[in-house]
């Protein structure tokens, strides 16, 4: 009697693992790296934004002057027209001014303080005020005082032309919110 053994050619090969683990090394060389750029520069602008913010409440506090949030929306065009300080041709981008001995604005000296602009996929485009103003241009000042408190403000930002997020500067609150989604006051109350 003569008994045949057949092979159970289930698995795979050595070389089509190998070809395999080559294709997702190239993916993960390629792709990964993007990937990660676009998480951590999301999330480095809003560290960004929301640290400004912190930080120009405590200078405030600390050095006993008023501070101005400057918010320089996307939109390129000034509502300032009188004005040709380049403290005021910024765009998409946060910076913190002072009044000077001549009533003048001028940056601040705190280097953290300092004018950082934002990418194209992180696009400030409009800024709520508590009076029902909203600016889509130019340049917004946002108080800070001495005494522990700043204007209210809702800045909506959106990110990659797609996602919208609020941040929300309360009057008696040093951190600000971060909300997906642009709020209104009305949503907060």
């Amino acid at each position: 009697m003569i008994t045949f053994i057949t092979r159970n050619n289930k698995g795979f090969t050595l070389i089509e693992l190998i070809v395999v683990l080559a294709v997702f090394s190239i993916l993960s060389v390629v792709v990964m790296p993007r990937i990660m750029n676009y998480l951590s520069s999301t999330r480095d602008n809003f560290l960004l934004l929301t640290t400004t913010i912190k930080k120009t409440f405590d200078d405030a506090f600390i050095n006993q002057h008023t501070n101005f949030l400057m918010i320089h929306c996307d939109n390129k065009e000034s509502e300032i027209s009188d004005i040709s300080s380049s403290i005021f041709e910024r765009s998409n981008g946060i910076s913190v001014a002072i009044l000077d001995e001549k009533s003048e604005f001028i940056d601040s000296k705190n280097k953290l303080l300092k004018f950082r602009k934002f990418p194209d996929s992180f696009s400030i485009k409009e800024v709520l005020l508590t009076d029902g103003t909203i600016y889509t241009t130019g340049n917004i000042f946002i108080p800070f005082y001495p005494s522990g408190y700043s204007s209210s403000a809702i800045i909506h930002i959106l990110i990659n032309n797609d996602e919208e997020w609020s941040v929300t500067i309360n009057p008696y609150l040093r951190e600000p919110t971060v909300i997906k989604g642009y709020s209104t006051y009305e949503e907060i109350k």
